[in-house]
């Protein structure tokens, strides 16, 4: 994929430059400009070179950046295993993650895929993965599964009695909310800051921040609880946005989301599905998000604590 990327950027660099070059645009058209366009094409075609080694004589997993520097090595013993992790919008790839960080960034071991009938996705579902899986598993064939410690101090709940209330950090929220309340109403008075525009923009310059500061105001206080005695969990938020009730006996799996913005990391969400057995159709619902993902596995093992 870097290699098709380079020569498309290389013949728009070569277009530009030489459409500079006859009208007379020197500054495209220098020299120094011509080797800074070299240089990251150099750089992104030389980066087609990278890739993962798992080496069974050594037991490691080494990624070697452009082909042969040693960027990162990692025995076979601390890593948990090869999962998928869907991007936006709908493409995903294949990463391998390790043991106490499972949910975090992770290796990447593949290109990206757009849809999981790609020939090339299901031949290294079928052939490369389970490899990997065979390498890990002799590390330790036969390891017995670690047994759940019984969790009495919980860092994300607070209880009372039988009902388990999720932990929300409301005063970021409150600034965020008030602070857009605060923009919204105040250009809806003769003092607005913003005066020579149409009169959407206008609206928009009121209405977008106040919308803004509702739900994040709202969201600071949306509770989201765990009943034991029901076997109830329920999501209720002061403007009914996103609010949920679902059964105990109606989960069936967590799923992280991990959120990118521009190449720049935003957080990772967490996320219960549940089957609803009137419907039959699977639902969502978001318990919280979380910037540093080392939390998200202590959070969810208090999550299957509280729901036993």
């Amino acid at each position: 994929m870097q290699f098709i990327l380079a020569g498309v950027l290389g013949v728009i660099f070569l277009g530009l430059f030489i459409v500079t070059k006859v009208l007379g645009q020197t500054n495209f058209g220098s020299a120094g400009m011509a080797v800074f366009m070299l240089l990251i094409l150099g750089i992104l075609a030389l980066s087609g070179f990278t890739y993962i080694v798992f080496d069974r004589n050594t037991g490691t997993m080494t990624k070697l950046l452009l082909g042969f520097i040693p960027a990162k090595r990692i025995p076979f013993d601390q890593l948990q295993g090869v999962n998928i992790v869907t991007q936006r919008p709908g493409s995903f790839n294949y990463r391998v993650f390790k043991k106490d960080n499972q949910y975090g960034r992770g290796t990447l071991i593949s290109c990206g895929y757009s849809k999981d009938t790609d020939r090339n996705a299901v031949a290294f579902n079928n052939e490369v993965v389970p490899a990997i899986h065979r390498f890990l598993d002799a590390v330790a064939p036969l390891a017995p599964a670690k047994q759940a410690e019984a969790i009495t101090d919980y860092q994300h709940f607070t209880a009372d009695g039988s009902v388990y209330t999720l932990k929300i950090k409301k005063i970021g929220l409150l600034v965020f909310g008030l602070g857009f309340l605060f923009i919204g109403i105040h250009e809806c008075t003769p003092a607005a800051w913003v005066t020579e525009t149409t009169t959407i923009g206008k609206l928009m310059m009121c209405v977008v921040p106040i919308l803004f500061g509702v739900i994040f105001t709202a969201a600071a206080f949306t509770k989201i609880t765990f009943d034991t005695s029901a076997r109830i969990v329920e999501r209720k938020s002061p403007i009914m946005l996103g609010n949920h009730r679902f059964s105990f006996n109606e989960f069936s799996h967590f799923q992280t989301i991990r959120k990118t913005y521009n190449g720049i990391y935003a957080g990772t969400d967490v996320q219960m599905y549940f089957l609803e057995k009137s419907s039959g159709k699977a639902k969502s619902m978001l318990l919280t998000s979380f910037r540093n993902t080392r939390h998200i596995d202590r959070f969810v093992e208090e999550v299957k604590s509280i729901m036993k």
